[in-house]
């Protein structure tokens, strides 16, 4: 026990809450120069660390043996290796914010390019045109070589990380769980995914359960690692507003994409907007806001307009990235609805409209690269 290296130690006393990262550089300190008998000593981990009296019990009685094997398991399990906040492979970014992680475990790899990323995150009730605005952002940055950053949740995370998949780009998502309890489970394929183009990240140990309380600390690695973050649809009382206050703490900027005044995920958005976020329509906007070069996507050819005529052009004219149930379209196209449909489904398959749940259509989110 006596010569457990400190990053074994390290790792283990990231399992217990309550040890800020100062403590823990203090603790390097006297762990190097008397060993583990440091741990054992409760009241000199109050007096010389300033552990909370609950916190230096936990630590003087854990069998550190014990944690460092089942740790060391789990890290096999999962394929991920851990990086400390002293190592030439922990992120940058994370080293500015207040607070970094003083352990990260990561399956994939962080790249010095990542350090060009953009934060995309919104509400997880997002809608059919929220979710396609997330991702076709994502896309049309990715394209243009910057890393997506997200967090792996339900709706505009999802949609953020599958943009940037999509276009052949890099991508980081990060939990707010250890990786034997990935959350939300449905996203562990995607995490797969995201650790061959990029990196999935997480502070908390392996076996961490995505309690409520870990989704704050989580939101700030979001915003650290990026230059800016993007919120795509969020209420007023959206996790989302908390990255974007966190991002701003940071020194990172904030960007908000408008939306429909009457609809509940635009209210938290247009309260960014009067707070002095960018408002964003295109690539561009961050593009321009952050200084950032035009990259991969400078030369790319711009999208053109569908050509349509007849029932088509009245039918696509009438359609918004709102879905509209058939009927109404077909009364405000004045179109009769034996011709409505096969013409829908036939621009379904041009990749012009997408047909949703109850016979409801809606345009296509093609592009948010440049202006039209």
């Amino acid at each position: 026990m006596e010569k457990i290296p400190w990053k074994e130690m390290m790792i283990a006393l990231n399992t217990i809450d309550g040890i800020q990262t100062a403590q823990l550089i203090a603790l390097k300190t006297q762990y190097v120069k008397d060993g583990i008998k440091v741990l054992r000593n409760k009241e000199g981990l109050i007096r010389m660390i300033g552990l909370r009296p609950k916190v230096a019990k936990r630590v003087a009685e854990t069998d550190w043996q014990e944690v460092i094997e089942t740790e060391r398991q789990e890290m096999e399990t999962h394929q991920l290796h851990a990086v400390m906040l002293n190592d030439p492979a922990y992120p940058l970014p994370l080293k500015e914010i207040y607070s970094p992680p003083p352990v990260l475990y990561m399956k994939g790899d962080y790249l010095p390019k990542d350090r060009l990323a953009i934060a995309i995150v919104g509400s997880r009730q997002a809608d059919y045109r929220g979710k396609g605005l997330a991702k076709t952002l994502a896309a049309s940055l990715a394209k243009m070589g910057l890393t997506i950053v997200s967090g792996l949740a339900r709706g505009i995370d999802t949609q953020a990380h599958l943009g940037a998949l999509e276009a052949g780009g890099r991508t980081i998502g990060v939990l707010g769980s250890g990786f034997r309890h990935f959350y939300p489970r449905e996203n562990r394929e995607l995490g797969e995914r995201i650790s061959k183009k990029g990196c999935v990240m997480s502070e908390f140990p392996c076996q961490r359960s995505p309690e409520p309380r870990n989704f704050p600390r989580r939101n700030r690695i979001i915003s650290g690692l990026a230059k800016g973050v993007v919120v795509v649809q969020a209420t007023r009382r959206s996790g989302s507003l908390i990255t974007a206050r966190l991002a701003l703490e940071q020194g990172r900027e904030v960007f908000a994409l408008p939306g429909p005044p009457e609809s509940p995920l635009s209210h938290g958005c247009h309260a960014l907007i009067k707070d002095g976020a960018k408002l964003v329509e295109n690539v561009n906007d961050i593009l321009e806001e952050l200084s950032l070069p035009f990259q991969e996507g400078k030369d790319a050819e711009p999208q053109q307009k569908p050509k349509l005529t007849g029932v088509a052009a009245r039918l696509y004219q009438n359609l918004g990235t709102e879905p509209t149930q058939i009927d109404q379209l077909c009364q405000i196209s004045e179109v009769d609805s034996k011709d409505a449909l096969p013409t829908l489904l036939s621009m379904e398959l041009k990749g012009l409209v997408v047909r949703l749940p109850g016979q409801f259509f809606a345009r296509k989110i093609i592009d948010l690269g440049s202006e039209e």
